[in-house]
This record gives structure tokens, C-alpha cells and sequence, in this order.
């Protein structure tokens, strides 16, 4: 009789989850939703706790930290110059204007803008901006590790509070989990505010570990910022045992520096709750360059997947190139869509991704999409002397996209992602040649020998992808 009873509770309690599964994405991802139900059916137990743990849609929730931004950006307007409707920033109308109905920034002109190529050279130029620091610096990393790189940078940051400046610094909690807490520990105890995302315990494990901030921002006195995909970690400077760690990061001066200090200002409320919105983190700038620039967010929150569709439209609007590199490229069908069209419409396009990954599970989901993408005339390339986690898009050499998102499902939709829409023909020459030269050292992937890989490695790929969704 109780063995019924349990069978009988098991079922409903099943039957009520696949209800709430469907309901929960709406329609919006069928496979994501059938690879959902598949799961808790034939591995109950661990699918019903993975679900809960990391399948719940939060989309429809709204964002605290981007209706933050917004009222930063709109009471700090007079600082950033706006100026939507200046016909040299047209070239990309629909897409500035998506852009702006997305995050209220529209094109911030008088921008400076240096990419740096390599970690080496990023933090060259980082330790140094951040020594020069008068008034604040404004740290945000996914990963801050306690290595050579990580302690260069603590012990620069507490000689900066020694000096009487104001220091806050954010980490994720995931991303920085392997990193020893008496590191961020000597940094509070002389002065540093220092400020966990979404700190890893059991309860926030069950209910936001899938929800992870990926930025990689850095502010300094309201003037300077620094983003891009370089983490403080040695193996971004140093490499790795079997090769070069390949990557590249921006620094940018001028009005769309303060744009990024509203993301993390906002961020900043979150984890702290203290409301900054004084003007000494929005000082009055003058022209300091020419790069118009736009800068575009990704939450799990809200309706839309704003990184994701501003650069759905970049790739629909290109009229002669798009050149792509990614270290994870697990695309949306939409974007899978968008990169193939274009390519058959005669578009040179061009994708980049790693010969050999750091995280096997997202390569082999990647490897799947390859024959897709030769036979839709997409070039291919593989980065073959070590591992590229540089994420790079140069559009029709005017538009240069960089941030921190990946070209997969879980950053476009899931992370706490920033990136900076560059409208510059000389960035974007300067960036073409870097990944130029990164094309050199990659294999390009010829479709007769792809298709002809052992079956055995085909069906390994394809389980992969198949689970995607779920990781």
C-alpha cells in the first residue's frame, strides 16, 4: 500500500514539474524544453534536482541592475554627450536603434580605444592606468586568481588604498571559487572593498549557481575602463603546459568609460546595496578621441537577450564581411541561422574557434556545427598553437564587437555578459589584422576530410550537443 502511495505522489509530482517545464519557457526553446523533460523521465531523481538547480527560466523576472543602469545613464545625460541623431554615427541605424531601445545608451562619441592583443600587454598598461589612479578605482572579474598576475595586482591595489584612494572590487563566486579567500582577505583587512557575486553556498547553489556574472570590467576615476575576455589568472599572460593562451582586451577613454561605470555601479548595488550616484564617478569629459561607441548588457532577466540581438543584426545588416572568433560556439538557432545567411548571400564570413578547448564537453557540442557551417560557404578555421578564448566580430572593417560574451547558449542567455560596439574604421583595421594574424596560425577546416571522421568520434559529438541545452 505505501509503495502505491509513493508511486502515486511520484507521478503527480512529475506530472506537475513537466507542466511547469512547459510553461516555464513558454514555447521560446522546444528543444531546450523536450531535453528538460527527457531528463527528469528517464534519470528522475538527478534531472528533477539538475532542474532545479540550473534549468529554471528567470527571464521573465525583471532586472534590478539594469533598471539601475538606466537611471544612472539618465541622470549622469549630460556627461555622456549623447547624440543619437548625428548622421556621421548612421552607418548601423538599426542597429544603434535597437541598441538604444535596449539599454537607453545610444552612440557615445569622443572615445579613445587601444586593443590589446595578448594578457602580457593588457597588464602592462592596467597595473600602470590603475598606479596613475587619483580618485577611485572600480574592479569587476569573473575570475581573480591568487597567482603571480593576481598578486601583483592585490598588492597594487592596497599600495592605491594606502594612498587614500577608494578601491571596490566584485568577483563571482564560481568563477573565483578555487581562489584562497585569505587572498581577498588581506585586501579587506588594509581597506579594500571587497564584494562577492552571488557567493557559493547551498542555498544560492540551488537557486543562482547557473546564473554566473562573466564581466570583466575595470573603471578607473570615472575616465579609463578596461574590458574585454582577460581574466586576472597567470595562464592569460603565461599560457598553458600544451600551448599560447590567445586573447585580447580594450581599453577605452572617454564618455563610454562612464557608460561601463554604470554597469558596475549597478552590480555594485547588488552585491552591497550601497547606491553610488554622485557626480565625482561621472566627471565632465571633452573629446579624448574618435571612436563612436555603444555599450550593450546580457542578464538572465527580462524579454530580451540584448547582446544576442544586437549582434543577430550586425550579421543580418553586413554588405561585405563578417570575421568571427569565439572560444565556445554553441549558437542559437537564430544566429546559426543569421551567420548562414549571410554567408550564402556571398558574404565573406569567417568563424575562429579553438583547434583544442579548455572544456572538452563545449567542444565537442562545437565540432557538431562545423559541416553545417562549411556547406553554407562559412570558412573555418581551427587556432592550432594552443587555446584562443579571444571573442572578436569585425563587420564590413567598420564594426568591431568585443566584450566578454561567448558565442554560446549560456552566455548569450544565461551570464551576466558586457560588450562594446566599436562604429571605427581604424579599430577595426587594427583588430582585422590581429585576427588576421591569428588566422595564420590556424588550420582551416576542409569539409571532405571533416565528413570523414571516424563515425565513432561523430556520435561522441553528437550526445554533446544533444545535452547542450542542459549545460
Amino acid at each position: 500500500m505505501i509503495w502505491e502511495i509513493i508511486l502515486i505522489v511520484y507521478i503527480l509530482l512529475l506530472v506537475w514539474l513537466i507542466f511547469n517545464i512547459i510553461l516555464d519557457y513558454d514555447n521560446r526553446n522546444p528543444v531546450k524544453t523536450i531535453s528538460w523533460i527527457f531528463a527528469i523521465i528517464f534519470i528522475p531523481l538527478l534531472g528533477m534536482l539538475a532542474y532545479y538547480i540550473v534549468g529554471r527560466n528567470i527571464r521573465k523576472k525583471r532586472s534590478k541592475t539594469k533598471k539601475l543602469r538606466d537611471q544612472f545613464n539618465k541622470q549622469h545625460k549630460h556627461t555622456f554627450r549623447f547624440d543619437k541623431n548625428n548622421p556621421e554615427y548612421s552607418h548601423y541605424t538599426e542597429l544603434q536603434k535597437l541598441i538604444y531601445n535596449l539599454e537607453h545608451v545610444p552612440v557615445l562619441p569622443g572615445n579613445h580605444a587601444e586593443v590589446y592583443p595578448s594578457g602580457k600587454v593588457k597588464f602592462e598598461h592596467l597595473l600602470k592606468d590603475v598606479d596613475e589612479a587619483k580618485e577611485h578605482i572600480h574592479i569587476f572579474y569573473f575570475i581573480i586568481g591568487d597567482n603571480v598576475i593576481g598578486c601583483k595586482l592585490k598588492d597594487l591595489l592596497i599600495k592605491k588604498v594606502k594612498e587614500g584612494i577608494n578601491v571596490r572590487l566584485i568577483y563571482d563566486g564560481l568563477g573565483s571559487s578555487q581562489t584562497n579567500l585569505k587572498y581577498f582577505n588581506q585586501m579587506k583587512d588594509i581597506g579594500v572593498d571587497v564584494r562577492t557575486f552571488l557567493p557559493l553556498n547551498f542555498f544560492r547553489i540551488l537557486h543562482s549557481i547557473n546564473y554566473r556574472n562573466h564581466r570583466k570590467i575595470v573603471i578607473i576615476d570615472g575616465k579609463v575602463a578596461y574590458t574585454g575576455g582577460i581574466n586576472v589568472k597567470d595562464e592569460y599572460v603565461d599560457g598553458l603546459e600544451w600551448g599560447k593562451w590567445n586573447d585580447s582586451h580594450f581599453k577605452i577613454e572617454g564618455p563610454a568609460a562612464q557608460a561601463l561605470q554604470s554597469v558596475f555601479l549597478a552590480d555594485w548595488y547588488y552585491v552591497s546595496g550601497e547606491y553610488l550616484s554622485s557626480d565625482k564617478f561621472y566627471p565632465v569629459l571633452g573629446n579624448v578621441g574618435n571612436s563612436p561607441v555603444q555599450i550593450v548588457n546580457g542578464e538572465p532577466f527580462g524579454l530580451h537577450s540584448n547582446i544576442l540581438e544586437a549582434i543577430f543584426v550586425a550579421i543580418t545588416r553586413a554588405k561585405k564581411s563578417v570575421y568571427i572568433e569565439t572560444p565556445y560556439f554553441i549558437p542559437t538557432s537564430n544566429l546559426l541561422s543569421a551567420i548562414q545567411t549571410a554567408a550564402m548571400s556571398g558574404i565573406d564570413v569567417r568563424l575562429l574557434i579553438p583547434g583544442r578547448s579548455d572544456s572538452g564537453k563545449v567542444q565537442y557540442a562545437s565540432n557538431t556545427y562545423i559541416e553545417c557551417l562549411l556547406r553554407n560557404n562559412v570558412k573555418v578555421y581551427r587556432y592550432a598553437i594552443g587555446f584562443t578564448h579571444s571573442k572578436l566580430m569585425i563587420i564590413d572593417d567598420e564594426l568591431v564587437i568585443a566584450g566578454s560574451s561567448n558565442l554560446d547558449i549560456r552566455s548569450l542567455e544565461l551570464h551576466f555578459e558586457t560588450n562594446i560596439f566599436i562604429y571605427d574604421v581604424n579599430i577595426a583595421q587594427t583588430v582585422k589584422e590581429i585576427y588576421f594574424k591569428d588566422l595564420a596560425d590556424s588550420e582551416e577546416v576542409n569539409l571532405e576530410q571533416w565528413i570523414n571522421r571516424p563515425k565513432r568520434i561523430k556520435f561522441k559529438e553528437a550526445c554533446f550537443r544533444l545535452a547542450s541545452p542542459l549545460f
